[in-house]
């Protein structure tokens, strides 16, 4: 290698260092984002796109939480003008920016105004290219998300119940991050129900472990199953009162992957027999080489005249941080 190669080599790599550093000590200098979970800024540029354009796009954007006793979407969303973008607004964790583009495209980048930012930026030529990617924006709101599983997973970091954890991987042979509110309301060889109780909120874990039988399981039998089982071991407070699945009520399946194992997840509605009380609630089908048998984990919220995105959130970001 000759002299000036390496005199190239030597200056490239400090001017690389230079840039790291600076990204770094502009990172530093940024204040923390804020904003409520699920919560969607969007910075609207009303000179070239007028009312019906951003009719469309929250449209798109409004996306269904699924099965629950009011219609209800994952995104809560707040439109401004881009001339009001400014002040606390630019320190809001979830922004989508709209601008005029020569093609449509959809741009993602983290800390660009605060720290813990995520800010999307949306480019379209036309209102008729906005409706010809509708399909763009149900992987958008999922990503979104995701990435709010993710910060949900980092505070629970923070503070976690590791005695009701141990207790778990004893029985279930599953590891996964459980704040410290939460806590035991019933264990035995094979089942553990974990509850955490808040004014506005009651949100429950069930996990079962199963025979060897029940492998394999039809999606209608895990549903038959899961009812028979939190109607033996999830009681309400009125006398002779206890869980069971919606029968009438519609059912959600997607099937996800969760430590790279598929997890087959339905949502539907739970009443209390004998009472009044009723809400939303996921079963978990994981039948895992790992694991001592194949697993039912039952999820429930309770929350009358509330909001439910967000207490969904935090049970599923509870869930997606399983190691199987």
């Amino acid at each position: 290698m000759t002299i000036i190669q390496k005199y190239i080599i030597a200056t490239i790599t400090l001017t690389m260092i230079i840039i790291l550093v600076n990204q770094k000590k502009n990172t530093d200098n940024l204040p923390e984002a804020i904003g409520d979970p699920l919560e969607l800024i969007i910075i609207k540029d009303t000179e070239n796109f007028n009312n019906n354009f951003y009719k469309y796009l929250t449209q798109f954007l409004k996306v269904e939480i699924g099965p629950s006793p009011q219609q209800e979407f994952i995104l809560s969303l707040t439109e401004i003008n881009k001339e009001d973008f400014k002040g606390i607004f630019k320190r809001h964790q979830n922004l989508l920016i709209v601008f005029k583009s020569d093609s449509f495209k959809i741009e993602v980048k983290k800390n660009v105004f605060a720290l813990g930012q995520q800010v999307i930026f949306l480019g379209c030529p036309s209102e008729q290219s906005l409706i010809d990617n509708k399909k763009d924006f149900l992987e958008l709101v999922g990503q979104i998300k995701n990435t709010e599983i993710l910060r949900m997973q980092l505070a629970f970091q923070k503070f976690l119940n590791i005695e009701l954890q141990k207790n778990i991987m004893t029985t279930h042979q599953l590891d996964i991050c459980l704040p410290k509110d939460f806590f035991l309301a019933y264990s035995d060889s094979a089942i553990t129900w974990v509850r955490r109780e808040l004014p506005k909120s009651s949100q429950g874990i069930l996990i079962a472990n199963l025979s060897e039988n029940y492998a394999n399981l039809t999606q209608d039998l895990i549903l038959l199953k899961t009812d028979s089982i939190i109607q033996k071991y999830i009681f309400g407070p009125n006398k002779n009162s206890h869980m069971t699945l919606e029968k009438e009520a519609p059912v959600s399946i997607t099937h996800n992957i969760i430590d790279a194992q598929k997890i087959i997840n339905m949502q539907t509605l739970w009443r209390m027999e004998n009472d009044f009380m009723g809400g939303i609630c996921n079963t978990y089908f994981i039948d895992s080489q790992n694991s001592m048998s194949p697993q039912i984990i039952y999820t429930y919220l309770y929350a009358p005249g509330e909001k439910k995105a967000n207490f969904l959130l935090q049970i599923e970001s509870i869930i997606q941080s399983l190691n199987l």
